[in-house]
């Protein structure tokens, strides 16, 4: 005897709903699960324990919902990308001691609710720019004892709810100028212990503290020493003025000067100059800044030279010198073929 059609698909619409909840539960348990090593704590903090765990890498299986993620004193080297990536719960990590090397940018990618990040006893020594960027929630920040040489001025940007930075217990021997500007709610900075040099850029970081309204005393308790060349051994930063430094905005002392070339020639425009910090000089030609290639040539003296001019290289340049206290440009018109020359122009 045959079925009623209505049967059939009502005996397949509830196997199909039989083979989804089998789903769903194999799924619910295996995201219950407990990575290897670790221990979970469910009723509480959503806390994930896997310190001590001898682990080499993040383990899989970390429940979406964890909200803090304990990951200190394993042997973890990298960060590997979307290893934390759906962790979007996500308040404190900690990765202390452990032996990473570098951080490179999308390592904390959708870790938007982050508020705490141990990364202090590793051995980190390479962090590109973009990596804390996305984590405008930040509060406490700790990079301690690892083996940073260098600071990117850009590598804090948009961490404007940061109250605490450690970077104490590095190599670090230069503060770029305007790397703390964004740090708006910084309340403790710890960069003692490191190899500060006393220049013009770490001058420019004490004012800026000095003059910031309100005053931040960001650096309170900490002893925070940087060197002179040579011989003329440590200071105090903190007591770090003027009078000990000379440091001066930008001087040009050779301007590029007004040229007529003929098509094929080789044009070449001289821009020096002086200042402390050393300034940086670029080339502009007509407001648009030159990129170095085949025919634009910039060399260690910052001469411009263009192997062979054509037509379209006619036109205003434009050499500019700037430091962290200053800029001066100057300019002048190159002519091909016998246009009119126009006069230097300072600004």
């Amino acid at each position: 005897m045959t079925r009623p059609m209505h049967e059939d698909a009502a005996a397949s619409f509830l196997l199909k709903t039989m083979e989804l909840l089998l789903l769903l539960l194999m799924f619910s348990s295996v995201a219950a699960e407990c990575p290897y090593k670790c221990r979970c704590y469910k009723e509480t903090s959503k806390r994930v324990d896997c310190g001590y765990g001898e682990l080499y890498r993040i383990p899989d299986l970390i429940s979406m919902d964890t909200t803090v993620l304990d990951l200190r004193f394993n042997k973890i080297r990298d960060i590997e990308p979307k290893s934390l990536t759906y962790l979007t719960e996500l308040n404190t990590l900690d990765l202390s001691n452990n032996i990473i090397s570098d951080l490179k940018n999308g390592a904390f990618a959708n870790l938007s609710k982050l508020r705490t990040l141990y990364l202090d006893d590793n051995n980190i020594e390479n962090i590109e720019t973009k990596v804390f960027n996305n984590l405008t929630l930040l509060e406490e920040l700790y990079l301690r004892s690892n083996s940073i040489h260098t600071l990117d001025s850009k590598m804090f940007k948009g961490l404007t709810k940061l109250k605490a930075l450690s970077l104490n217990y590095n190599m670090i021997s230069n503060i770029p100028p305007g790397i703390f500007d964004s740090l708006t709610s910084l309340r403790k900075l710890w960069i003692n212990y490191n190899q500060i040099k006393c220049d013009c850029y770490t001058l420019m970081f004490v004012n800026m503290l000095k003059k910031s309204q309100p005053p931040r005393d960001v650096l309170k308790g900490t002893t925070l020493l940087c060197s002179y060349p040579g011989e003329r051994g440590l200071k105090s930063l903190v007591e770090l003025t003027e009078n000990d430094l000379r440091c001066t905005s930008p001087d040009v002392i050779e301007v590029p000067e007004n040229k007529t070339v003929l098509v094929g020639d080789q044009l070449q425009l001289s821009c020096k100059a002086v200042g402390n910090p050393e300034p940086f000089i670029t080339w502009a030609k007509d407001d648009i800044d030159l990129e170095p290639g085949q025919r634009f040539q910039v060399f260690q003296d910052n001469t411009l030279i263009i192997s062979k001019v054509e037509i379209t290289d006619g036109g205003q340049y434009k050499c500019v010198a700037s430091n962290s206290l200053g800029r001066k440009s100057f300019e002048a018109m190159v002519n091909v073929n016998g246009n009119i020359n126009i006069s230097c122009i300072l600004q």
